[in-house]
């Protein structure tokens, strides 16, 4: 019985440890999907409908039209740098980052939010002006 617990015990810690890491994973490769402005790898982790707010404009967008939209922010604003400023991931069924992203133009930060089916897919992104 004492063994039995134990292996479960461990197979819990290493599963959930794994699930963690697997989302860090995630934030990191979409940010440097952002930081190249590689919108055919970051649609790749779009869902099929996508709320999307790029400054002023803000509406729900399908995969490929959300692509376009940021593909066309990005030939505007090329990305310089990007850095994480904020990671939630203590849900292993939601994410969310904020990345400050500098661009040759201005300074922008993107809020990302994922949800988790058989893999994290981006619900929302939202771009602003960074304020600092």
């Amino acid at each position: 019985m004492g063994t039995k617990l134990l292996l479960a015990v461990i197979s819990f810690i290493f599963i959930f440890f794994d699930a963690r890491s697997q989302q860090k994973d995630v934030v990191d490769t979409l940010s440097g999907f952002v930081k190249a402005a590689n919108t055919r790898d970051l649609s790749g982790y779009f869902s099929s409908i996508i709320d999307m707010s790029i400054l002023e404009d803000e509406n729900e967008y399908s995969k490929p039209q959300a692509e376009l939209i940021l593909r066309n922010f990005f030939s505007k604003n090329k990305p310089v740098s990007v850095s994480i400023l904020h990671r939630l991931n203590s849900n292993p069924n939601y994410l969310y980052a904020v990345l400050s992203v500098l661009t040759v133009t201005n300074k922008f930060r993107f809020s990302i939010s994922l949800s988790n089916g058989d893999k994290f897919l981006i619900k929302e992104i939202r771009i602003e002006y960074d304020k600092e």
